[in-house]
């Protein structure tokens, strides 16, 4: 049976997760995903014997662009379980997703799913794929990356990374500060600069408060890219350590003026501040922060993301990448 949540299925639903992803999900975490962080969501799932075997699932934003404003759905975990793969639930459950997208007036359904999934996405739900978001990559410390391929560099690492310390910016006119409960920051910023942008999920304070501080288990460090005393941008961090010792940290998010000298600069600011190995960030192709992560010296890597779309508009407005500012915090799993 295809059909909507209703309460208590979080418990199937975590169990499925778990067992399609091989990692548990805490009722918190859910509740964060679910309840907090979009504005609402709709989840529709598969049962069979009182047993949740399927689901999927869309977390509603709201989006703005050139002070238009529209609905956005997520798609988010979607998923069957393996002893009931072959039975057509995984196209069920996508056909009732898009049709409650319509019942409810979105106006574009966006996701990032793998190969598979992208193929019954466009097949299933009319979807079109926009191409793939760049990756860029800029090491602080190449010292500590070396070492953690080869252990003999490890005696090394040290003279390594001060060695290549040049690499690191050593000046910026932008610096750090942390947002604590400042939140009406950063609806000024907000303000001051969103119709700069292509399309882009809504940035302000509320956004920040649901999408990262209010996170059960990620610890998100949020700052104010400040300039002559005033704040001139936000920027959004996740450090991470790897198994073999090196740290990562993750751009998340960034906003401010849509320069791109201003956001080499403030990349270059974060490049200072940060005390991660490396660091990574994404940009829509030709856009000024793909333009300025090159400046503040970020090497695109890869692009490891397809994104698709189905757009229930029909105006064709927002059928190319250029058409969007996408970061990894429009992704629920960053």
């Amino acid at each position: 049976m295809i059909r909507l949540y209703q309460p208590g299925d979080e418990t199937g639903i975590n169990a499925l997760y778990e067992k399609v992803f091989s990692k548990k999900r805490s009722l918190a975490e859910w509740q964060w995903k679910f309840e907090t962080f979009p504005e609402s969501a709709t989840i529709v799932v598969s049962e069979q014997d009182g047993q949740i075997n399927g689901h999927a699932a869309f977390l509603k934003l709201t989006a703005r662009k050139q002070g238009k404003e529209l609905l956005l759905g997520e798609r988010v975990d979607i998923m069957v379980d393996p002893d009931f793969q072959g039975r057509g639930i995984y196209n069920q459950i996508v056909s009732r997703m898009t049709q409650e997208c319509e019942a409810e007036g979105l106006d574009i359904l966006y996701g990032f799913p793998a190969e598979t999934a992208k193929q019954v996405f466009m097949k299933v739900a009319g979807g079109k794929d926009l191409g793939n978001v760049p990756r860029f990559l800029a090491v602080n410390k190449p010292g500590a990356l070396l070492a953690a391929k080869v252990g003999k560099l490890k005696k090394i690492q040290a003279p390594l990374d001060k060695a290549f310390s040049v690499s690191v910016p050593k000046k910026s006119t932008h610096h750090l500060r942390e947002l604590g409960d400042r939140l009406a920051v950063a609806d000024m910023l907000y303000g001051r600069f969103e119709k700069q942008y292509p399309l882009h999920a809504k940035r302000n304070g509320d956004y920040l408060q649901r999408r990262f501080l209010d996170h059960p288990t990620k610890d998100y460090q949020v700052y104010t890219l400040e300039q002559n005393g005033y704040a001139e941008g936000y920027c959004v961090l996740h450090e991470e350590t790897k198994d073999n010792g090196v740290t990562f940290a993750t751009i998340v998010d960034l906003f401010g003026p849509n320069d791109e000298a201003i956001i080499a600069d403030q990349l270059k600011a974060i490049r200072r501040f940060t005390k991660a190995d490396a660091l990574n960030c994404w940009a829509v192709p030709d856009s000024p922060r793909y333009r300025a992560l090159k400046k503040a010296g970020f090497f695109h890597i890869n692009s490891p993301m397809p994104f698709v779309i189905k757009d229930f508009t029909g105006t064709g407005s927002y059928d190319e990448l250029s058409d969007w500012h996408l970061s990894q915090s429009d992704v629920d799993s960053y």
